[in-house]
């Protein structure tokens, strides 16, 4: 069941031919993302981000810092995406509901705190946390000696670089003296620069 405390009363979270019904609520004082009770499995993308950006508009939301930015999105061929990463901004974290017999919950997407390391959720006891990200995120942070060096090729490699145009084959993703290649099976996609 939604907190209402949280969303201040505001009707339009509960009525279905307005926001409708929420997977998380929104505690702007405390920067918190509540997980509703009963809620196990959180897609960040739709459950999260979607609804922050609805949340953020309504009453005077907009006082409280920033809590989510994200990247990706961009157009690697007609029909493919460069999957998106979201960084948890200002101290926000996620917080899963209470239970005494414990659960998981499952996060789905890439989500991660703009402080390096830390936990985008914040510990419970009896809950397990299942954070699924996808691999492009994890395999696309390699090259250059220096993190402006590996921050310039991840510009390029996703196309941002009008000086720089992107080759993109079946096999391969190359800008410049960048190479990405892809390997498929039938569970996975992955990335190697060579």
């Amino acid at each position: 069941m939604p907190n209402i405390v949280f969303n201040y009363g505001e009707w339009t979270y509960w009525d279905p031919t307005q926001v409708g019904p929420q997977k998380v609520t929104f505690d702007g004082p405390n920067k918190l993302i509540l997980v509703n009770e009963g809620e196990t499995t959180i897609d960040f993308q739709e459950d999260v981000y979607s609804n922050w950006k609805q949340w953020k508009q309504q009453r005077q939301n907009l006082q409280y810092s920033e809590a989510i930015s994200t990247l990706g999105g961009d157009p690697i061929t007609e029909n493919t995406f460069v999957g998106d990463t979201y960084f948890l901004e200002n101290g926000w974290r996620i917080q899963p509901w209470y239970s005494y017999n414990g659960y998981i919950l499952d996060i789905i997407g890439n989500v991660y705190t703009r402080e390096p390391g830390g936990n985008p959720v914040n510990p419970t006891q009896n809950i397990s946390i299942n954070l699924t990200r996808s691999n492009i995120t994890e395999t696309a942070i390699v090259g250059g000696q220096t993190t402006l060096d590996r921050l310039g090729e991840i510009w390029q490699i996703l196309g941002l670089d009008p000086d720089n145009t992107q080759t993109i084959t079946d096999t391969s993703i190359t800008v410049g003296n960048i190479t990405l290649n892809i390997t498929q099976n039938t569970d996975t996609t992955s990335l190697a620069r060579t």
